[in-house]
């Protein structure tokens, strides 16, 4: 075995619920745009000589489940460089924290995901192709030129034909929504925390098991009816809706209003 399988790391970016292990760490595996900036990093060394190594670990064990961890490229670099700090007992209990608060079933993109972490782990380079790449993966997932130079690089998905973020017009739309829940929710008089601009497309992620734009077109309705919802709660949303005003457009209203401009 060369490397961790993508069995594996599918399981692994699932239970990692798509965040850096490291606690507090803010920093997402993939990004909404579909950056993928997290890092496979082993708790056990894979090479003699590298942190926390074991030479009596057989080669499956070293890139086993059991033996990996996903964490941001920052911190990745930090427990490496400090291993005495970061001791196995450590790393093994990073991860198992995480897993018992973002795990979740494994669900298709992950398959993606797992895919694109090895390349970048393999030092995969692909250069000079004005084409499409096709990703090895059940159902043919069809992206553009994905240039991956070096193991440090971050490595783009753009999202597939059939799900939002494919379709101009619904994932503008979405961004819409999105745009209008936050400005309205970040203005609410009784917020006792600080704002979390991102909360709303993790929670997003978490009711329908994908980043919205990854999600199938199939969604889009229920996605348009849950970010609508989440609106229409605010407390100036409300105040709007007693004033006889709406707080966001439909998707055919605001389809014909960005045509228009475009068309100015």
């Amino acid at each position: 075995m060369s490397g961790p399988s993508e069995k594996t790391v599918r399981r692994l970016f699932a239970l990692s619920g798509n965040a850096c292990a490291f606690p507090d760490c803010p920093s997402p595996i993939v990004e909404t745009e579909g950056t993928i900036t997290g890092e496979i990093c082993h708790v056990r060394a894979q090479s003699k000589g590298g942190p926390r190594y074991r030479a009596s670990q057989t080669e499956q064990e070293r890139h086993a489940f059991e033996n990996l961890i996903l964490l941001c490229r920052r911190h990745h670099k930090i427990i490496d460089t400090e291993p005495d700090i970061y001791s196995v007992e450590v790393l093994e209990e990073m991860k198992a924290v995480q897993e018992t608060r973002f795990g979740r079933p494994e669900q298709a993109s992950d398959a993606i995901f797992a895919k694109l972490l090895l390349n970048a782990k393999r030092v995969v380079e692909i250069t000079n192709n004005s084409g499409n790449i096709v990703v090895d993966s059940p159902g043919a997932i069809v992206g553009r030129t994905i240039n991956v130079s070096t193991y440090r690089k971050a490595v783009h998905v753009h999202p597939a034909a059939g799900t939002i973020g494919a379709d101009q017009n619904a994932s503008r739309y979405i961004q819409h929504l999105i745009s209008r829940y936050n400005e309205f929710a970040s203005k609410e008089p009784t917020r006792a925390s600080k704002f979390s601009y991102g909360a709303i497309s993790k929670n997003i992620e978490h009711k329908f098991g994908a980043q919205w734009k990854l999600l199938p077109m199939s969604a889009f309705a229920d996605l348009c009816t849950y970010l609508q919802t989440r609106i229409d709660k605010t407390r100036f949303a409300k105040l709007n809706k007693s004033n006889g005003h709406s707080s966001y457009s439909s998707f055919t209203k605001y389809t014909q209003e960005m045509q228009s401009r475009m068309e100015r």
